[in-house]
Parts: structure tokens; sequence; C-alpha cells
């Protein structure tokens, strides 16, 4: 009997201690959903509709209208252009470096009730000198019925030609016909 208890103890414990890991690694799992889809995609630009629904089981249904939006826009405008210039948003739109990522780890995430931030190092390696660069970008996260969701990038490169601000305002540019960005 009293090895019995012991051992239902030990389960318990370790149940509390897994569930509790669980919760902590929870804006890294969407994270890691998110980039994961984004390295096996190679997404550049704004993407496509078929590429949004690969994306929206890791982004808050705000960003993935502000995506759908800014796709509505680049169709038009290839439509008014008669695809005789390139698209409003060219390269990388989910890091701060045009060329985008070969690959991605999770450094952190800081987690504060309903919100979440997670630092990312992304990598990019030039096939043609096998030379690698890398930074860092910060990503948000908000925690909603269905668990965290990304709903951001911060980007963070501090080279002179690196995307600046973060992706929200990006497309909320595009939208408002600000191509400037």
């Amino acid at each position: 009997m009293r090895m019995t208890i012991s051992c239902v103890v030990l389960l318990l414990w370790a149940s509390l201690i897994s569930s509790a890991a669980s919760a902590d690694d929870a804006p890294k799992a969407a994270v890691t959903g998110l980039y994961n889809t984004y390295i096996k995609l190679k997404t550049r630009g704004i993407p496509s509709a078929k590429e949004l629904a690969q994306y929206k089981p890791y982004i808050t249904p705000e960003l993935a209208g502000l995506l759908k939006s800014t796709d509505d826009v680049e169709i038009k405008y290839k439509e008014e252009t008669k695809g005789e210039v390139p698209p409003l948003v060219e390269g990388d739109i989910f890091t701060s470096l045009f060329e985008g990522a070969d690959s991605f780890k999770v450094l952190s995430c800081d987690e504060k009730g309903e919100s979440a931030s997670c630092l990312l190092e992304f990598k990019n390696t030039n096939p043609g000198d096998g030379k690698t660069f890398t930074w860092k970008d910060e990503v948000m996260l908000v925690k909603g019925k269905s668990g965290w969701l990304v709903s951001d990038v911060e980007y963070k490169g501090g080279w002179d030609f690196a995307v600046k601000g973060n992706l929200t305002d990006l497309l909320k540019n595009v939208i408002k016909g600000d191509y400037g960005y």
C-alpha cells in the first residue's frame, strides 16, 4: 500500500511538472510552428491565399486579416500595372533581412499575462560564398481562446538596409497606399 501511494504521488508530481513546462513552452511552440511553416514555404513578399492558410494556425485573426487585405492590394496593383512593375512588397516580411532566413532558433520567451514576446535568432547562409549572416528579431504573441498566437514581428536588424519597424505597420501602410514603408 505504501508503495502504491508513493507511486501515485510521484506520478502526480511528474504530471504537474510536465503541465507547467508545457504552459511555459506554449508561446515558444506557437512561434516555432509559424517559423517552421515559413522555412518550409520560403515565403517572400505577401503570402498568397494558399500560403496564408498554412500560417493561420499560428497567427491572430487580426494579423491574418491584415495579410489578406495586403494581398488584395497586391493583386489589384498587379492588375492595374498589368504586371509590368515589381510587387509593392518584395523580399521577406517575417524577418529584418530582405533575403529572409534559412534557419531560426527561439532564444527566449517572456510571458506577461495574456501577452508574450519571444526573441529569435535567424541565420541566412549565402549559397554563393557560404557565409552566414546572423541577426535577431522579436515576435509578439497574444493568448486567445485557442492558445498562443503570433500578433506581430518587431524587426531588430541594425544594418543600413534592414527592414525597420514592425510587420503590422508595414502591412497597414501598404493597405492605406503608403508604399514607402
